[in-house]
């Protein structure tokens, strides 16, 4: 019981973080789940839902289906619109009723793939896990898959973004913010993973000199492309005037190994992501002069994190180290949990956490407007 939530909320689960990483990808995609359970993906983890076109579905798994493990409904049903709308590929995961009764994804995907002649995906997915997890299986899935090596097309240094999905940048101008920030420093975007993008443009990942890995969502994808195609990567966000210039250096550097990280035990506590948490750490000790800054990680999958981070999903844990600091930083979700009156709480919205709830508070995180950002916050 440790692990419920009395106070905050979950994270986005693993279904959502696969529809996010793929919402633009002209793929079908099918959730194996009861009718109406979509709405809460459409309606809270999804900005591009009300905009964008996609090929989005749930299965509507009835309770018939599922206690005789019919899962010859979901074939003929996964088919039949595979025919009526000829996607790029397939993918089907489930949630945890489907989880619970057991059906072969894989198999099922299989299956679908020599009736139709389309790539398809089977997911494993629990709706436990957060949507890092399913944001990894599905870059990783799609990289294996559909990239090859490619000419390149570009001068000076290519780049792919990994892991700019809504789910950490929201939808409130982050992905132009990247893209003037790139054109800046005179790199190429080669591919965008994955909003803003395509089918075709992702397909060209190989022809990038470096992968900047801008969340833990894309960590597993970068390794796979580091360790297969020798491509390099670097992780971080240009949040921030000074980050901005560093994290380019870097960039021109690829391989050399970064400044150890100086963290603190936790009088200013860092909630969330936490490849967006250690930008927002850089941020702080560099333009700010702080010093004791550790991150509090919930999620399972983490990036690069000092000895002295911790990586809790328990409320009542959390509850006390954000009571026991001086200043935190994290969605608003989480000012909840604070009791100490003394303690300076700055809210940064996430929407892979708190959803659309916050999306007019959220600013943008690159470059020196997230530094002007900063600096009224921390004006207490």
């Amino acid at each position: 019981m440790k692990q419920v939530m009395r106070k905050t909320a979950n994270y986005a689960a693993d279904l959502a973080g696969i529809n996010s990483a793929l919402y633009e990808l002209g793929g079908l995609i099918i959730m194996h789940d009861a009718s109406g359970c979509n709405s809460t993906y459409a309606t809270h983890d999804e900005p591009r839902w009300a905009k964008m076109h996609s090929l989005i579905f749930i299965s509507a798994l009835e309770e018939y289906d599922a206690i005789l493990g019919n899962d010859d409904k979901l074939i003929e049903e996964v088919i039949e619109a595979a025919n009526e709308t000829q996607p790029n590929f397939i993918a089907l995961f489930g949630s945890p009723i489907a989880l619970a009764i057991g059906t072969d994804f894989k198999g099922i995907a299989h299956y679908i793939e020599q009736e139709t002649k389309l790539p398809c995906f089977g997911f494993s997915t629990s709706g436990m896990a957060s949507y890092v997890c399913g944001s990894n299986q599905a870059y990783l899935a799609f990289a294996k898959r559909f990239c090859q090596p490619v000419p390149k097309e570009h001068t000076g240094i290519g780049i792919n973004l990994l892991g700019c999905t809504p789910l950490d940048f929201g939808y409130s101008g982050n992905v132009e913010a990247l893209e003037a920030w790139c054109k800046d420093q005179g790199f190429t975007i080669v591919s965008n993973w994955s909003m803003g993008t395509s089918f075709e443009q992702m397909q060209k990942a190989l022809a990038a000199d470096v992968n900047l890995v801008l969340s833990s969502s894309a960590i597993d994808v970068a390794k796979y492309f580091a360790e297969t195609w020798g491509i390099p990567y670097v992780v971080g966000i240009p949040m921030g005037e000074k980050q901005a210039i560093q994290l380019a250096e870097q960039i021109h550097h690829p391989l050399q190994t970064p400044k150890p990280v100086k963290a603190g035990n936790g009088k200013v506590l860092l909630i969330g992501e936490s490849v967006c948490m250690q930008a927002l750490r850089t941020c702080l000790q560099e333009e700010f002069g702080y010093k004791d800054v550790q991150i509090l990680c919930p999620l399972e999958v983490q990036v690069g994190l000092s000895e002295d981070d911790v990586c809790w999903d328990q409320e009542d844990l959390i509850q006390k180290k954000m009571n026991a600091a001086k200043l935190v930083i994290a969605d608003p979700i989480y000012q909840r949990l604070l009791e100490n009156k003394t303690t300076h709480f700055i809210p940064l919205p996430h929407w892979g956490y708190s959803g659309r709830m916050y999306k007019e508070q959220m600013p943008v995180l690159i470059g020196p407007s997230f530094s002007n950002w900063l600096k009224d916050q921390l004006d207490f």
